[in-house]
């Protein structure tokens, strides 16, 4: 008899037949006439469904939009003398095929603890992938075409892209950011294929990493000081890594560190960084050509060419795979300090190779204008399953015989499943110290006192993405205030006068 090894909400995880992956189980409840009659009348219901529309484009978050979609779909059941005794299933199945476009991967698109939904077609389970059970199969199922076109059609829609026979690929983000893969035929000849990449509606923080052992206090500090830079010196850095290996969380995570004054202009070929923290935010998105009639094409790198005449502080690009990676560092040598991004590369030398090299093709003497490399690594452990880790951190010192000189500063000890610092003397502590006119004992200081900081958050069990960015904002505003916190509960012993 297979063993239940997770049950939570609505859904119940089951042990796989003979060593097979697990059984992910959506529970549905049993719906009575009046309530699927209040399901597919729900166009009725809502009444002006493009007014509705209106209002919601002018609501930005995610979650504030699933929320005021909540209310008003309550208020008209309310309102048409409806008593549902499964309202809130009957509200989620109203806003899926509504307005939110999930259909019937609703209950899935709502669950937080799935990383990727995979559709390969019809009448074949759904399958996810799990963040503690790994892959597992689904018992939900597309038993007709039309279920499944009307997904696709819909994310189409969405993103203002065809997809028909001549355009059968789509990138798309989702109402909640989540990206979304779909291929049709020619590309798909036994049916559509749809693949969801979700994004936790609260992105992962900084505590959250170094909670689940990405990464330690010491090395968020270090990280920390290269984001912030006293406000006056911030290092750019490009944060590479293979696909699914966490390089959008951590950059997430790291853009946390940003100083409130900032103003931030993000670039993708497809919207997933969620920086809705960050009040002065440009979030900018490029178009693959769908048609040869009239269709323009916006790359990445013309939206990059022209975010450098939005006055931004600092642009982050979400992947550099081509020309815009020289743009980048333009960028970077024209003062845009602190600029980031992500790049597909499985170690520090490879991403500074892959910069050099077609596409990307950035001059050589440009690769110094970079500063620091993170490397994020997927890594399997047969006790705890797959660990997303920062395997490697390294510094670029300069160039010597037309070879990029790496300082590797903290590497990863697969023995501890521990990053450690190394050897190698920080230089860019030297650059900091310089540019903002302290001592570098000053800055060594500094990393100390802010890895302190990082452990007393974590000993305050402090959580909550709004609480932990005012911590961030008031140690950038007033340091003094915030180190006498952590002396009153005896958490640093630095004396004032070393910060």
């Amino acid at each position: 008899m297979p063993q239940v090894l997770e049950s939570y909400g609505n859904v119940k995880i089951m042990e796989g037949d003979d060593g097979q992956m697990p059984y992910y189980i959506a529970l549905a409840p049993e719906l009575n006439e009046t309530e699927k009659r209040t399901i597919s009348d729900s166009r009725s219901i809502v009444g002006n469904y493009k007014e509705l529309k209106g209002k919601l484009e002018q609501i930005h978050s995610s979650s504030s939009k699933e929320e005021f979609l909540k209310t008003f779909i309550k208020e008209k059941i309310a309102g048409a003398n409806v008593r549902p005794e499964n309202l809130d299933y009957v509200i989620s199945a109203i806003m899926d095929d509504l307005f939110l476009g999930y259909g019937r991967l609703g209950p899935l698109m709502r669950d937080e603890n799935l990383e990727e939904i995979m559709v390969n077609g019809v009448n074949t389970p759904v399958f996810v992938v799990h963040r503690r059970h790994g892959m597992c199969t689904t018992n939900i199922t597309f038993e007709r075409l039309e279920q499944l076109q009307d997904i696709t059609n819909w994310l189409a829609h969405y993103v203002g892209r065809e997809l028909n026979e001549q355009n059968p690929l789509l990138d798309a983000h989702m109402p909640d950011g989540s990206r979304a893969n779909v291929a049709i035929a020619p590309a798909a000849p036994y049916g559509p294929s749809v693949t969801v990449r979700k994004f936790k509606k609260t992105p992962f923080n900084v505590l959250d990493l170094i909670e689940i052992g990405s990464m330690s206090t010491e090395l968020a500090a270090f990280l920390w000081l290269c984001v912030e830079g006293f406000g006056l010196a911030p290092v750019d850095i490009l944060i590479a890594g293979g696909a699914g290996s966490g390089k959008t969380t951590l950059l997430n995570a790291l853009a946390m560190f940003i100083p409130k004054t900032e103003r931030i202009v993000t670039v993708e070929d497809t919207l997933e960084l969620n920086f809705e923290f960050i009040e002065n935010w440009v979030p900018l998105e490029s178009s693959p050509i769908t048609s040869t009639e009239n269709k323009s094409n916006i790359s990445m790198d013309t939206l990059l060419k022209n975010s450098l005449r939005m006055r931004p502080d600092r642009i982050i690009v979400g992947e550099v795979r081509g020309g815009e990676a020289e743009t980048l560092f333009v960028a970077m040598d024209i003062g845009l300090d602190g600029s980031m991004g992500t790049l597909h590369a499985n170690n520090a030398r490879e991403t500074t190779i892959r910069l050099m090299d077609a596409p990307m093709s950035v001059p050589i003497r440009m690769i110094p204008l970079l500063n620091l490399i993170v490397v994020m690594n997927r890594i399997y452990d047969r006790r705890r399953g797959m660990m997303r880790r920062i395997t490697q951190v390294s510094e670029i010192s300069g160039i010597e015989a037309d070879i990029v000189q790496l300082g590797e500063i903290f590497t990863y000890d697969i023995v501890n499943d521990a990053i450690k610092r190394t050897d190698y003397p920080i230089l860019l502590t030297e650059k900091i110290a310089r540019e903002c006119g302290v001592q570098k004992k000053r800055v060594n200081t500094e990393l100390i006192i802010r890895e302190k900081v990082l452990q007393y958050m974590l000993v305050k069990k402090i959580r909550d993405n709004k609480e932990i960015l005012k911590y961030f904002q008031a140690y950038h505003r007033d340091p003094k205030a915030i180190i006498s916190e952590l002396k009153a509960n005896n958490q640093l012993n630095l004396s004032l006068s070393e910060k």
